[in-house]
């Protein structure tokens, strides 16, 4: 049965096509900062499309995504969103508990359900569980939006939550998931090898997991290590013969005060936004006509996931040095230039270059960049080989968090035989390790997104010498 329109509780009560403003929602208040959302919807091309849909948006930070709906309550633990977008395509009972347990885990998130069919008990069930918003999938994502867009008060993510995860754990969870062994990851975080141990012991309980290769399961699964939906920061060349130069630097804190002297000193006009935040709307931002830079040092995910206004370059200034896979990163997101803090004097000329369509970084990030794309086009095809049935079966026993030997006694056959179909299956995804494979297999579809794939059951092997009575 398709449900009636139902717009409900503390967000909304929509009627026709208006929205009329009803409970603690505060309409017209100016919004200072983007929503962090998540996104559950168990088809993946429905959430992929969603994700990229709302990280191309200046008004939304894309937190994390989940295929099952069991792992809402936990996502929103994890990362503490304003708003959870959840698509289901029959909204019931089993439904509806679920968010009812993401709303008791996580009660300052606005939880968004769109459906495309409910039984009227569940609607009922959904109104005593304390849903923001149902929307019928019918009506459109615009339907969903705008009153998300609207909403007023983010929550506060500067007092501490011992459950949900922080920049910290997020960094290295990154590390993780590029296959770094304890000992590098303490050197790139410049922190003891034992202090690291501590980081991802903590890192575990609050995933839950008991491994490193777990770990990177879980958080890939949950979206917390994908690359963003959105791509690349596209330029769109605004330039206009005679125009001056403006810089907007994106950062706080001693770094970005020396950057501010040195533009000062070459006489470059700069903005200065400290928070990290769309100036799409700013009356300068509207009026240059001139070429635009957006100078962002040491930046956060946050920065990241604000859109630069159109037609501006980025310029990345850090004041330690990037490992490769932080590079890479930067790179893809749309950097036209990469700095060190050392090389400050240098910020004017990069500047100038980048505006006339280089790409400027230090030479040995360039050597490492060059080495490690001759090494992946040497290992393989960018887009793997289907895999075998066998090579699916041990990489579905690694994401169960299996050794080789209990992958060997799962599918009855040797460890010498896992190993070599390991490492087959390592070449065709192009990986030096299992933490990496998991990663790469999720961003291609090649595992549940919800949970990790349970090998397919095959007959156990008669023994070759009859065994004793009473043994096992």
């Amino acid at each position: 049965m398709t449900g009636p329109v139902v717009h409900f509780v503390r967000f909304a009560a929509v009627s026709g096509s208006d929205a009329v403003g009803s409970g603690s929602l505060k309409w017209g208040r100016m919004r200072t900062t983007a929503i962090r959302i998540v996104v559950k919807a168990r088809r993946r091309l429905v959430r992929d499309v969603l994700c990229a849909y709302l990280a191309g948006r200046p008004e939304f930070i894309v937190v994390g995504q989940t295929g099952r709906i069991e792992e809402l309550a936990e996502l929103c633990v994890l990362r503490r969103p304003d708003a959870a977008l959840v698509d289901v395509v029959e909204l019931n009972l089993p439904a509806v508990e679920a968010l009812r347990r993401a709303r008791l885990a996580a009660p300052a998130t606005e939880i968004v359900v769109t459906y495309a069919e409910a039984a009227p008990s569940a609607l009922e069930a959904a109104v005593r569980a304390d849903i923001t918003m149902l929307v019928p999938s019918s009506r459109g994502l615009h339907a969903v939006l705008r009153p998300l867009s609207e909403r007023a008060d983010p929550v506060d993510h500067l007092q501490p939550d011992a459950r949900a995860l922080t920049e910290y754990d997020m960094r290295i969870v990154s590390l993780m998931s590029c296959g770094h062994s304890v000992a590098e990851m303490a050197g790139l975080l410049g922190i003891s090898p034992r202090t690291m141990e501590n980081h991802k012991r903590r890192l575990y309980l609050k995933l839950n997991v008991g491994s490193s290769r777990h770990a990177v399961f879980r958080a890939s699964a949950l979206g917390l290590i994908d690359p963003p939906a959105g791509g690349p920061h596209r330029i769109v060349d605004r330039r206009e013969r005679g125009r001056a130069l403006l810089t907007v630097v994106h950062g706080q804190g001693p770094s970005t005060d020396g950057v501010l002297c040195r533009l000062l000193l070459a006489r470059i006009p700069w903005v200065h936004n400290p928070i990290p935040e769309s100036l799409e709307e700013e009356h300068w931002a509207r009026w240059q006509r001139g070429p635009m830079v957006w100078v962002l040092v040491d930046p956060t995910h946050e920065a990241w996931a604000v859109p630069p206004i159109a037609g501006a370059y980025i310029v990345v200034v850090l004041a330690r040095h990037p490992d490769l896979p932080t590079l890479v990163d930067m790179l893809s997101h749309g950097a036209r230039a990469v700095v060190h803090l050392d090389h400050i004097d240098d910020l004017a000329s990069v500047l100038s270059a980048v505006v006339r369509g280089y790409v400027a970084m230090d030479a040995a990030h360039l050597e490492n960049m060059t080495g490690w794309m001759a090494t992946r086009l040497s290992d393989g095809p960018t887009v793997p080989a289907a895999l075998t049935t066998r090579e699916a079966d041990v990489l579905g026993s690694i994401a169960c968090g299996h050794t080789v030997r209990q992958t060997a006694r799962e599918l009855g056959i040797a460890a010498k035989t896992v190993e070599n179909t390991q490492s087959r299956l390592f070449r065709k995804l192009g990986v030096r390790n299992r933490a990496e494979a998991l990663t790469v297999a999720n961003r291609l579809g090649l595992l549940d997104a919800g949970r990790p794939p349970v090998p397919s059951p095959r007959p156990s092997r008669p023994p070759l010498v009859p065994q004793a009575s009473g043994s096992s």
